[in-house]
């Protein structure tokens, strides 16, 4: 004959571990934080002088976040990445050089408060020797900004919540 204990301990460790692993799959998560990112145009037009491509792109950006957030900079944050899209992927356009040099306190945009700024858009055509290269086929085509911050007033703090900001896609078109 079985013993109750025999049947009994195995039942409850299985259902303890169901719970358990039920209970961290339907728990609380940290999901991602977003932030609002437009731009002024939904289509802008690129200048080629020579090899070189340019291009002012305005935006703005909200963090609709309910903390501060921050981003490492010159006294101003970096500006977001442009990214087209290739064969239904989004891929750097080119990647532009930035200032090296940081200031503390870093960029700091309160819960709720609003940058405008412009990306000054340049890129040299590929086979000049000149940078910043652009990394696409062509300039005709879906665009789109991107443009990350973290969580907090300090960009050093370990393992800081990153907040991800997407803007609404928008045309780039070769101006003739």
């Amino acid at each position: 004959m079985i013993e109750p204990r025999q049947v009994f301990i195995p039942l409850l460790t299985v259902s303890f571990l169901s719970y358990t692993l039920a209970c961290e799959t339907l728990g609380v998560s940290r999901r991602p934080l977003t932030a609002s990112l437009r731009t002024d145009s939904a289509e802008i037009g690129v200048q080629l002088s020579e090899y070189t491509y340019h291009a002012k792109i305005g935006f703005v950006y909200v963090n609709t976040t309910s903390e501060p957030v921050a981003k490492a900079g010159c006294g101003f944050p970096a500006f977001p990445g442009l990214e087209k899209k290739v064969d239904g992927k989004w891929v750097e356009a080119y990647y532009p050089f930035y200032a090296a040099c940081l200031t503390k306190p870093d960029f700091t945009l309160p819960r709720g408060g609003t940058y405008r700024g412009v990306l000054q858009f340049l890129a040299f055509q590929a086979g000049h020797q000149a940078g910043p290269e652009l990394r696409v086929d062509s300039i005709d085509g879906v665009y789109r900004l991107e443009w990350d911050f973290v969580q907090g007033t300090d960009v050093s703090v370990k393992n800081a919540r990153r907040v991800n900001a997407v803007s609404n896609e928008f045309r780039m078109v070769l101006s003739k």
